[in-house]
């Protein structure tokens, strides 16, 4: 069932309600409003179409109000609405991800309540058959596991997860009500904590279902393997108790929901009978109170006599006392059976331990008699040792004429050795020779250094060998040492065998690490001379003269290596055996000297193995008596319990006959009973006058009653016994039955959504045949139609294509045309063209439009062209109009034309959104003709524009004379200060001669160091100029970047300016010594100042990779430091003239050197007022200087 109109409307306005941003809890009208709704639309698809509108990733409350909204559906909405937001995780866990980044408190929040939502959506597409408000019947839960005890394994870790998101959603929200001290009882506390209701509602009817799970699985599973669902439950468990807890505290949730109470331990699920101890937690949202009335119907006017009414309520008392005791007996006869239950599977149990009991003893059986057999082969390899020890000393005779053996072979590899020494001696002097030779050929460098690195690694070979020879004397003398130890006296030679198997071991790891030591030169070496062989086959070509003594060398070389392979084999080997033969001799005399020890500890050994196997022996016995006796009690076991099985059978078969008598003997007195209660009832609703005629037979009634009650009660004495012998057989017969029910009602309920599904596709199947018929004779007509009309059509399509295609060509003609006069671009002239022509096509488009809403839409084809015309010769105004009011010099001019092109614009959308639209048609001409009229004002604005003349147009030749002009000032200045240097020459001698020629010396390198600034200025401005203008000219560049070349034109001003400053203050210094000596300092600094511009205003543009950037940062380092020189100069030769002025105070007399110290201090005051009134009158004059620049 789809909503209507008024009813999505009314359901987006309650949404938009319920999310809105103030920080209130969300209002229950709104809420039931938007679940409402999903039952009307039979699912959330309706809801989701509305939400996804609102700005949950825009603002937090909204996105906290949303998770709310969204939980509350999902719990009490309609049952499809968890299978429709399915689709929708992804967008939750994004805005979770969002929110999650924001420390405020709701942004947390948002991020653990969307992951717990999409918890609960995976949770319910995981168990279908549980509902969204998590509320189960009885016999539900065993639907769900279908009686497979990994089902309820798994359901066990789902609930876990499910109640751990819960856990840590209430642990954010309240650690963000105390972190920003917000009270429960305002409107922001309250909007946190209103989602914590349905997290209570979830959490109450998870934990009765993990607590039913957990017994199931405790009494089909070991409990061993169910400790982490234990302590993961108590875990649970401790922090659901302090959210219950905490949540009680609040005075907000007393009236809305109350809160479970949870009890103060947790259950033992290893004893299945605290399951009948257990009782499920209530959580229950308080009813709306109902306003009490009175029932004028049953008043009288005579006053209700008390016994009657006192009767009745003994009467309802007594039903009541009943139904009490009926149901006191249901939950016993429950308990009964869970109490057997308990039994059996503790029996089984104990069973099963004394299984893991035999099992371990077979085990230890099997073990000690391995341990046997071990000790028997340990005492056979003992008895061979014994008799094989004789045999050792030939052994050892043997092994020492094996080593007199290898100490002559020994012998001949040294012999071998030298030969090759010699040898590789020669093959050095050799290759110094032709080394010397390659040298005589400069073409052959790399060549001469390779060789040179192979003689250095042959000179570190034959170092290397060197030390092998070293250390193989030390070898011989080690091992004559060891000839002479073997050959001392018996009694001694135990000793001398041990010093010399230490000594060996440190001989053998010396040689090991001198082998490894000469195998890794040798690799080294042996790459070295791969390299030289690639290097020299590279370079076969220009060595054609020295092949044949290359080839020789090759030759010889691969012959020692092969000879120098075979003696580290050889020699390998005779170490081996060398070493094979010391361990052999060592050992021997190992065994020897532990012979008889071992002997003694064997003895030992045998007669410890020969007690321990009598003791194994009787334990086995033991053993195997005891396993007798436990296989005799299990097969009396099992036939006891064969017994005890076909007993309960035959007793259960009687008893169950007897049980069914008498049920129905107590249904029939029920019947009667309850048949006597309606009476009754009915009865107490009439008017007071009945009830005093009905007095007797209630009286009556009442003495039957208290008979029956007596009955009953004997009869119940009676069958207490009997009943508590029947509970477990009842309880089985119960479950069998309960399964039955729920057989019988699954089938029912699959027969009746069979049955519904196939009523509802026989009514789709009859309207789809209506409607069917109704589609053909549509569809016929409109085939009709539409051969009509394609014909028309097609005609019409192909002149409106012709008209497209015609006016696409002239336009880009034109464009083509216009490419080729690239400087025309972005200027006021080219504007007006544009606009005049735009002008009359404007007015050629509205004379067409008119004539097309007269012809009822035929002419489409000059509209089409006209349209295109318009619209190309619109969007070319516009760019070339913001074109000019960016290369305006006036900004506040371009600024105002830019707003009127914005405006302009609007106009253009406007007028266009009125073509597309017919039912705008009426009003196309109005916005012509105010679009026309804007154009009008923009293009006003514009000629005005290009009537100022703000000096753009010459701005290239006003740089070039600048930089001339600045160039000369330089050149003039340098030749002045030559000048003065030459005057001051001729003319001063002394402390000023040498005075001026270090200042003007340091003033003719500051003008050099700025010559040198200015010629690499002028390179890398030329470098800007032809990297940036392109196809133009150098002026057209300049005049695109005005502001720039402006700024470059002052900062030639300015040092042309210093450059003269500088000589005039030169002039002073030299011509009226120390008095203008800081006119020096301040004309230095000035034209660094402006030395400084001149690099910023080009290094603006320049390229950061350019090699003439950095050569200007040199030369501008190099201003700094000439200028830092002009002033250090100044400073010492003023300091050096004012010393050379220094009064003679010796010859004045006290009153001439106090008149003298007045005049100084009237001086002093003088000039510090000077100084005062000159830095007021700088700062004034800075201060005009930057708001007003002076124009030269």
């Amino acid at each position: 069932m789809s909503l209507t109109d008024k009813e999505y409307y009314n359901l987006t306005i309650s949404i938009s309600k319920a999310l809105s941003n103030v920080e209130m809890p969300i209002k229950v009208k709104h809420v039931r409003a938007a679940i409402i709704g999903t039952f009307h639309s039979n699912g959330a698809h309706a809801f989701w179409a509305i939400a996804i509108r609102q700005p949950i990733q825009d603002n937090r409350i909204v996105a906290w109000k949303f998770c709310h909204l969204l939980h509350k559906i999902l719990r009490e909405g309609h049952p499809l609405c968890c299978q429709h937001s399915m689709r929708h995780r992804a967008m939750l866990l994004e805005a979770g991800k969002l929110w999650g980044h924001l420390n405020d408190g709701y942004g947390i929040c948002i991020k653990h309540y969307t992951k717990l939502l999409v918890t609960k959506l995976e949770f319910h597409d995981r168990n279908p058959r549980v509902p969204g408000s998590l509320s189960l019947r009885q016999g539900d839960l065993e639907k769900i596991g279908e009686g497979d005890i990994n089902i309820y394994f798994q359901l066990a870790v789902e609930i876990f997860d499910y109640l751990d998101d819960i856990i840590a959603l209430q642990g954010t929200i309240f650690n963000s009500i105390t972190t920003f001290c917000v009270s429960s009882m305002t409107s922001a506390g309250q909007c946190r904590l209103a989602p914590l209701i349905p997290c209570i509602q979830d959490s109450n009817p998870l934990y009765d279902m993990l607590v039913r799970v957990m017994f199931k699985l405790h009494a089909n599973l070991p409990s061993d393997l169910l400790t982490g669902h234990r302590q993961r439950f108590n875990t649970l468990f401790h922090q659901l108790k302090s959210f219950y807890g905490q949540s009680r505290n609040l005075q907000y949730f007393v009236n809305l929901i109350t809160v479970p109470k949870l009890p103060e331990a947790p259950p033992n699920f290893q004893q299945q009978s605290d399951l009948g101890n257990y009782q499920t937690p209530v959580v229950a949202t308080p009813p709306i109170p109902e306003l009490p009335h009175a029932n004028n119907h049953h008043q009288v006017a005579a006053p209700a006599p008390v016994v009657p009414v006192a009767q009745v309520m003994e009467l309802e008392r007594l039903i009541q006392e009943r139904d009490n005791i009926i149901r006191h007996l249901q939950m016993e006869t429950q308990g009964l059976s869970n109490q057997l239950k308990a039994a059996t599977g503790e029996q089984r149990d104990v069973q099963r331990r004394l299984e893991d009991q035999i099992a371990t003893l077979n085990a230890q059986l099997t073990h000690s008699q391995g341990e046997l057999t071990n000790l028997r082969f340990q005492k056979e390899e003992l008895e061979l040792r014994a008799q094989t020890a004789p045999t050792l000393e030939q052994r050892a005779q043997a092994e020492e004429e094996r080593a007199k053996a290898s100490e002559e072979k020994f012998q001949k590899l040294k012999t071998m050795y030298t030969q090759i020494r010699d040898e590789h001696v020669n093959l050095l002097r050799q290759m110094k020779i032709d080394q010397y030779k390659l040298a005589c050929y400069k073409k052959h460098g790399e060549i001469s250094k390779q060789l040179a690195s192979s003689t250095k690694i042959a000179a570190e070979a034959s170092k290397a060998k060197e030390e092998l020879q070293c250390q193989l004397e030390e070898l011989e003398q080690k091992q004559a040492l060891v000839q002479n130890a073997l050959q001392q006296s018996s009694n001694d030679a135990r000793q001398e065998q041990e010093a010399i198997g230490e000594q060996l071991q440190i001989m053998t790891q010396k040689c090991e690490s001198l082998q490894s030591r000469y195998d890794e030169m040798e690799a080294s070496r042996q790459a070295e001379i791969a390299e030289l062989r690639i290097n020299l086959e590279r370079l076969e070509g220009e060595l054609h003269t020295f092949q044949q003594e290359r080839e020789a060398l090759s030759n010889e070389k691969g012959t020692l290596e092969e000879r120098l392979a075979e003696i580290q084999s050889e020699k390998q080997e005779l170490d081996l055996k060398y070493q094979e033969c010391m361990a052999k001799m060592h050992e021997l005399e190992l065994k020897t000297d532990h012979y008889a020890k071992e002997e003694m500890s064997l003895q030992q050994s045998v007669n410890e193995n020969s007690l321990k196997a009598q003791e194994l022996s009787d334990q086995i016995e033991q053993l195997r008596t005891e396993n007798d006796t436990l296989k005799q009690q299990y097969n009396e076991l099992e036939a006891a319990k064969a017994l005890q099985a076909e007993e309960f059978q035959r007793t259960h078969q009687e008893e169950l006959l007897r049980f069914d008598s008498l049920q129905t003997e107590m249904n029939d007195k029920l019947a009667t009973i309850a048949s006597e209660k309606d009476t009754i009832a009915g009865e107490k609703e009439q008017t007071w006058e009945q009830l005093l005629m009905l007095q007797t037979e209630s009286t009556q009634k009442q003495a039957d009653f208290e008979s029956l009650e007596k009955d009953l009660k004997s009869v119940l004495e009676q069958k207490d016994h009997e009943l508590e012998e029947l509970n477990a057989k009842y309880r089985e017969l119960e479950e069998k039955y309960q399964s039955l029910d729920a057989n019988m009602e699954r089938l029912l309920s699959e027969k009746e959504t069979i049955e519904s599904d196939l009523q509802d596709l026989l009514h789709q199947q009859e309207q789809t045949e209506h409607k069917l018929q109704a589609a053909l004779l549509k569809v016929e007509a409109l085939e009709t139609a539409l051969i009509d009309s394609k014909i028309s059509g097609e005609t019409a399509l192909r002149t409106l294509l012709e008209a497209c295609i015609k006016s696409s060509e002239k336009l880009t003609l034109r464009a083509i045309g216009e490419n080729e006069m690239p400087g025309a671009g972005g200027t006021p002239t080219y504007f007006l063209m544009i606009a005049e022509e735009l002008q009359e096509v404007l007015t050629k488009l509205k004379i067409v439009h008119e004539n097309y809403l007269k012809d009822n839409s035929t002419n489409v084809e000059s509209l089409a062209r006209k349209v295109i015309i318009g619209a190309h010769l619109l969007a070319s105004a516009h760019v070339q109009g913001m074109t000019v009011c960016n290369r305006s010099a006036n900004i506040e001019s371009g600024e105002r034309i830019a707003e009127e092109l914005k405006k302009l614009g609007q106009s253009i959308t406007t007028l266009f959104h009125s073509l597309q639209k017919t039912s705008e048609s009426g009003t196309v001409s109005d916005r012509i003709t105010d679009l026309k009229t804007k154009l009008e004002e923009v293009t006003t604005m514009i000629v005005d524009l290009g009537k100022q003349t703000d000096g753009t147009e010459n701005l290239g030749d006003m740089v070039e004379s600048e930089l001339t002009t600045m160039d000369k000032a330089i050149e003039e200045a340098a030749s002045r200060i030559q000048e003065m240097l030459s005057k001051s020459r001729a003319s001063d001698s002394g402390i000023k001669l040498e005075v001026n020629e270090k200042i003007l010396d340091a003033c003719t390198s500051l003008m050099q160091a700025i010559r040198v600034l200015v010629q690499k200025s002028r390179l890398l401005q030329s470098e800007i100029v032809a990297l940036g203008k392109g196809t133009a000219s150098a002026k057209e560049f300049y005049k695109r970047n005005h502001q720039w070349t402006e700024g470059l034109i002052s900062a030639a001003k300015s040092v042309a300016q210093g450059a003269n400053f500088l000589v005039t203050a030169a002039n002073k210094t030299v011509v009226g010594g120390a008095k203008h000596q800081l006119d020096l300092v301040v004309a230095a600094q000035e034209i660094a100042a402006c030395t400084a511009q001149l690099v910023v205003a080009s290094r603006v543009k320049a390229p950061r990779s350019s090699t003439n950037l950095t050569a200007l940062g040199t030369a501008s380092k190099n201003v700094t430091q000439a200028t830092g020189i002009v002033v250090a100069t100044a400073k010492d030769c003023s300091q050096r003239l004012e010393d050379s002025q220094d009064l003679d105070l010796g010859t004045l007399t006290v009153h001439q050197a106090k008149t003298k110290e007045m005049e100084i201090q009237v001086k002093v005051l003088e000039l510090e007022q000077a100084l005062q009134m000159e830095r007021m009158r700088l700062a004034s004059f800075r201060k005009k200087n930057y708001q007003q620049p002076v124009e030269e």
